[in-house]
């Protein structure tokens, strides 16, 4: 049975534009389940009070963090890697050696909430 929402890639690619203008469809945040760990996508920085600068000299826009499971973490999330654009979210191998593309439309990937 399939969990996921996603019914194509062009779906979540119009959601994370990054604007927040929830009544339009656009959202800053994914919470999501893959394989047993939870997972977040995000629009911005969840910690750092600025923006980070690549290696690139591009400006990261969106991040993909990993919900920490030890309760004595100062933070609830762990940031696995930042991007400049959609698309290197969707190449990026991050989550378990496996595309983000593929993880994101992977039938039992489970979205729990955006905002």
């Amino acid at each position: 049975m399939r969990k996921n929402e996603y019914t194509s890639l062009d779906d979540f690619r119009s959601q994370y534009i990054g604007v927040w203008a929830p009544s339009e469809g656009h959202w800053l945040g994914l919470d999501f389940s893959y394989k047993g760990n939870e997972y977040r996508f995000q629009t911005g920085s969840m910690y750092a009070e600025e923006d980070t600068i690549l290696p690139n000299g591009q400006t990261a826009v969106y991040g993909l963090y990993r919900k920490n499971k030890n309760e004595k973490d100062s933070r609830e999330y762990c940031l696995l890697s930042e991007f400049a654009t959609i698309d290197d979210v969707l190449i990026s191998t991050c989550i378990e050696g496996r595309p983000f593309s593929e993880i994101i439309m992977d039938d039992d990937t489970e979205l729990l909430g955006q905002d």
